[in-house]
């Protein structure tokens, strides 16, 4: 028993650090806010041949990122009393690609917060708070190491180009509107979102923590 309480708690360390770091990163990227800050501070829309405005823009692919539904992705702009697409089929290939990635990653975050809890509920219950305490400290450290480094990995150029390559693998054709909107500098803002939004799920994980596991006092 010993020892699988001991494995429990080093498996917490890990699910715990990985449900923050993926939750985070996938949940900015189906916000509409990250692309109207995005598009507002890159002023990209103004390079597109395209009359549509970046909240139309963001609403339409946060909305799109957020579905479950097997519909392509595509954006319209009023032309009379026509709708004219602006996304072409090789830019829907791979925004539904991008999709069917944050769906997996999104599945593994939920997984790793089921673990999470089941793990830390059947510690805590046991009393094993002190623990707890000790393990979430390293879980802490290790939640920074990956924020840091999944920021140093979006930050190299040669590592985006990778990942690209590796998990959407489209070729978008030249002046593609889909990599003017979402290439280069949109990952500074996916850094600085999901930077934030990891900072603030560990600062309140670390508050729970610490109510749930801190030791009685004597004296006050």
């Amino acid at each position: 028993m010993h020892k699988f309480n001991y494995f429990c708690s080093v498996v917490l360390i890990f699910t715990l650090s990985l449900m923050i770091v993926i939750l985070s990163s996938n949940l900015v990227l189906r916000a509409s806010t990250i692309y109207t800050y995005h598009f507002n501070d890159s002023q990209v829309m103004n390079q597109i041949p395209y009359s549509v405005t970046g909240s139309q823009m963001a609403d339409d692919i946060a909305s799109y990122l957020s579905s479950f539904s097997g519909k392509d992705f595509q954006v319209y702009e009023d032309n009379g009393i026509y709708r004219d697409p602006v996304f072409t089929a090789e830019e829907q290939q791979a925004m539904g690609k991008a999709r069917n990635i944050l769906n997996i990653e999104l599945a593994i975050g939920l997984l790793c917060l089921a673990l999470t809890l089941a793990i830390y509920i059947y510690l805590w219950k046991n009393g094993f708070k002190e623990a707890l305490l000790n393990r979430y400290r390293v879980s802490v450290a290790v939640t920074l190491v990956l924020l840091i480094g999944q920021g140093v990995g979006w930050a190299t150029k040669a590592f985006r180009s990778w990942a690209y390559d590796f998990f959407i693998g489209v070729d978008l054709g030249k002046d593609s509107t889909l990599e003017i909107i979402l290439g280069d500098p949109f990952y500074k803002t996916y850094i600085l979102f999901a930077s934030i939004l990891g900072a603030i799920l560990l600062s309140v994980l670390t508050y729970i923590n610490y109510h749930l596991t801190k030791p009685a006092r004597i004296f006050y």
